[in-house]
């Protein structure tokens, strides 16, 4: 299990790293902006699944 930690972590890195470029290319105002980059960089995989959830072609949450 410990053999996949690090690889695991880059994953999730890059995802996050792409989930907030998304954010900042996407139409909605700075201060959204700002506390989704926020959520995804403190609660890196809880953020990126509720961001994903939110921002998902099912997403109800206006971003």
């Amino acid at each position: 299990m410990e053999s996949l930690s690090g690889p695991l972590a880059i994953v999730v890195l890059v995802l996050d790293v792409l989930a907030i470029a998304y954010v900042w290319r996407s139409r909605i105002e700075i201060g959204r902006k700002v506390v989704w980059s926020f959520v995804i960089l403190l609660l890196p995989v809880v953020g990126l699944i509720m961001w994903a959830a939110a921002a998902g072609p099912f997403g109800k949450a206006r971003l």
